[in-house]
């Protein structure tokens, strides 16, 4: 039965990582049951949650010691196989719908973008051009300086899945662009990193540098080694001290007039993070996100599973 639900998850879609990860938890599931002297066609919800207790019960006492989230993700996957029985005429009803578990989600979960509009985000943004009939106006050259910068900083937030402060913190030094690779510097919040940068983004960051970056750090700190450089409020011609406030707060006006799903930008990351577990294992996802605990990885585990399980309902609308 694994074996073939294992099948069902690979025709989902799922990362062969992830796979096991939800087959090993469908075996504890049926191994409890066993010694229950239960089996899982006749199971019902208040024996999935007696085994939910015993995932919560600490080792010593003979479960398992599971946190709530970490529960939340192995009830999710229960969920999934029951819909999957469901499917196959083994059972008449899902008796994991709808059980919950509080406390489960420390961070909130956001709409999922598709892989189509997280690029969109960036390919989509628009830069004014030297025919736009406001190009004689005082504010539209350092218009379009910012509106470049941003489009390559949207670039680093949707294929490397870079936070705001990351942005911000990126000094010149952190770019290795002879070897396509960007370095994170490590925080409180985030583990340091070296990720690679797609073809079409060395480009942009070399045409950044050369350019765009030139121009803007006439309104800089001579001693700024930031990447991204912020531009003045409106009536100064420099900046005292650097600030990236500005860029944030613009950028989100801009991206909310154009696309009226996004959040945002913790909706964009928790968006790449979750379409990464569908490609690679958690130990990669926690690397390349700058996790310092698996555990924070786990969470964007809930979006993966929640996408799936519309699936089963699409297929199987008895479930």
């Amino acid at each position: 039965m694994t074996d073939s639900f294992l099948k069902y998850m690979e025709r989902l879609g799922l990362a062969a990582s992830t796979r096991k990860h939800y087959q090993t938890y469908i075996l504890d599931f049926l191994a409890w049951l066993d010694g229950q002297n239960m089996d899982v066609e006749g199971c019902s919800s208040r024996d999935v949650v007696a085994y939910l207790h015993h995932l919560k019960t600490p080792m010593r006492n003979g479960g398992q010691g599971l946190s709530n989230l970490t529960r939340s993700i192995r009830l999710n996957v229960l969920e999934h196989f029951f819909n999957y029985l469901i499917g196959l005429g083994a059972r008449m009803d899902n008796p994991a719908r709808h059980l919950k578990i509080r406390g489960a989600h420390g961070q909130k979960l956001y709409p999922i973008l598709s892989r189509e509009e997280l690029a969109e985000l960036v390919d989509e943004y628009d830069i004014p051009k030297e025919d736009d009939p406001n190009c004689r106006k005082n504010w539209f050259q350092l218009s379009v300086l910012s509106r470049k910068r941003n489009r390559v900083i949207l670039g680093l937030m949707v294929y490397q899945g870079l936070t705001t402060p990351e942005v911000d913190r990126l000094e010149l030094n952190d770019l290795r662009l002879r070897e396509g690779m960007i370095h994170i510097a490590g925080s409180i919040k985030g583990k340091e990193r070296v990720l690679e940068l797609k073809a079409h983004q060395i480009v942009d960051l070399m045409e950044y540098l050369s350019d765009t970056r030139s121009e803007l750090l006439q309104y800089c700190p001579e001693s700024c080694t930031n990447v991204f450089l912020a531009t003045p409020p409106a009536g100064r011609k420099i900046m005292e001290s650097y600030s990236s406030q500005g860029i944030w707060k613009r950028l989100t006006q801009d991206i909310k007039k154009e696309f009226p799903r996004f959040v945002n930008f913790k909706q964009v990351r928790a968006s790449v993070i979750t379409h990464w577990l569908g490609e690679h294992n958690l130990r990669e996802v926690q690397y390349m996100a700058g996790h310092h605990l698996v555990t924070s990885t786990e969470r964007y585990l809930v979006n993966r599973m929640d996408d799936l399980l519309e699936d089963v309902e699409r297929f199987h609308p008895l479930g």
